[in-house]
């Protein structure tokens, strides 16, 4: 029988560590730490080749996208972030729970991502679009733990009232297709940084030079998420609640958000044009 036998250690972080994952090609480990770090490691050399700071929390979890060109924090301080692993920058920026988030999960298509937070709810954030989509209760305490299916068409999550629930989805199915034609004609002028935009998309850089990247969301990134999101409270419904039933829910306020976006445009052509 093979046996289990320890390889080395990594050291920097100088507090507990909180989460610790692999690359889906192996290569890299993401760890995150009391000590409000994120670090990214290289299996090759075991050296810290990436290292994300932060001055308000720290992260409870954090995991790579599928692709593994990006990770996502859930944070101590109600916030959920996006970083690109390459360019060693912050994507996106999630304001959307009023507590601590302790979990997330990436869509196997890497254009979604659930998250479960203190607050007793899960949402599910559109990563191709920037917003919240959908706001899901069902637990009656804090949220600890959320994961997708393999192939994405579950997912279950688990919390403090000590019941697992399973939920059914396919939001995927039905708007990936749209949701990418969309993306290749942006909707307004002053998009922040987005998943779509970040070229080339070349290997991960491995630099002897571990590169600090220090941020302030509110002067790098703009939270982008509708103001009233849907609201699934599965209290009513059974656990397998199918997600798709909001679908009406959301064409009319999409379809709101789209003029309003629209008629921005507009209204910035006539200033350049009097200009």
């Amino acid at each position: 029988m093979y046996r289990q036998r320890f390889l080395y250690s990594l050291y920097r972080h100088t507090h507990w560590v909180r989460c610790a994952k692999f690359s889906p090609d192996g290569r890299l480990i993401v760890s995150c730490s009391e000590d409000k770090t994120i670090k990214i490691w290289d299996t090759t050399n075991k050296q810290c080749v990436n290292n994300f700071s932060d001055s308000v929390g720290f992260a409870n979890f954090v995991d790579f996208n599928p692709s593994g060109t990006c990770i996502a924090s859930a944070g101590s301080d109600q916030t959920v972030k996006v970083w690109d692993v390459r360019v060693n920058k912050l994507l996106q920026h999630y304001q959307v729970h009023s507590g601590g988030v302790n979990c997330i999960s990436f869509h196997p298509s890497g254009n979604y991502l659930v998250t479960a937070s203190s607050d007793g709810t899960l949402k599910i954030l559109d990563l191709l679009e920037g917003r919240l989509i959908y706001t899901l209760q069902g637990h009656t305490g804090p949220v600890f733990t959320v994961s997708f299916s393999k192939g994405g068409e579950l997912f279950a999550s688990g919390g403090a009232d000590t019941q697992v629930l399973l939920w059914r989805t396919n939001f995927d199915e039905l708007h990936c297709k749209g949701l990418n034609k969309r993306n290749l004609k942006r909707l307004h002028f002053d998009s922040p940084p987005h998943l779509l935009d970040i070229y080339p998309r070349t290997p991960h850089p491995h630099e002897e030079k571990v590169e600090t990247v220090e941020i302030n969301p509110k002067l790098e990134v703009i939270d982008l998420q509708i103001s009233t999101p849907p609201v699934v409270d599965i209290l009513s419904f059974d656990s397998t609640t199918t997600v798709s039933i909001l679908e009406q829910r959301l064409t009319l306020t999409e379809d709101k958000l789209k003029d309003c976006l629209e008629n921005q445009q507009k209204l910035f052509s006539a200033v350049q044009q009097k200009s």
